[in-house]
């Protein structure tokens, strides 16, 4: 896994996004970077849907139409849970660039699984709040990452794809005014 891609592609999201919205005077961004990852690893566990013991339906939600609407031959599938997984690798990213801590080239890091993935989700929440009081926490964040990612059953070729999609989707949204 080699991240140092990855990392520039959010520099220049960034960028694009803090130019189509500059900060705002006493701002803290780091913050509400870091409670846009909590919202977002929210609605990846809600995609997961493990936690439900009292639905019929805990399969994760795998397979869905981009756009119902279409016609049948026009109908674009997509990965829901891998969308969202997704959309926090985006925030995880731009809080390491954001707090200025570095970049990694993903070498260095070894996913940590921590038994079942209720517990890596309720793991992985503690510690972006625990990266709040001590910006060293940001490697933790990423092998409990990591290994979420593993658990749910991506590749890192998976992930990669999904997230130069989802990128390029980013830069359009911002394009048309989000």
């Amino acid at each position: 896994m080699n991240l140092v891609k990855l990392f520039e592609l959010q520099r220049q999201l960034d960028a694009h996004i803090e130019k189509e919205h500059p900060r705002q005077e006493g701002e803290d961004r780091l913050a509400k970077k870091i409670l846009a990852l909590q919202v977002e690893l929210g609605e990846l566990c809600n995609c997961w849907r493990g936690f439900k013991f009292w639905s019929n339906n805990q399969k994760p939600h795998t397979k869905a139409l981009r756009n119902p609407a279409m016609m049948p031959e026009d109908q674009e599938w997509y990965n829901p849970l891998l969308e969202e997984y997704v959309d926090c690798l985006h925030f995880l990213l731009s809080i390491g660039l954001e707090s200025e801590i570095g970049t990694f080239t993903g070498d260095e890091l070894m996913p940590i699984k921590m038994g079942t993935i209720e517990i890596q989700f309720i793991t992985l929440f503690k510690v972006t709040v625990t990266f709040l009081e001590d910006i060293n926490y940001y490697p933790d964040m990423w092998e409990l990452f990591l290994g979420l990612g593993e658990m749910l059953g991506f590749t890192w070729e998976q992930i990669e794809e999904a997230y130069m999609q989802k990128n390029a989707e980013n830069h359009a949204r911002q394009e048309r005014g989000y």
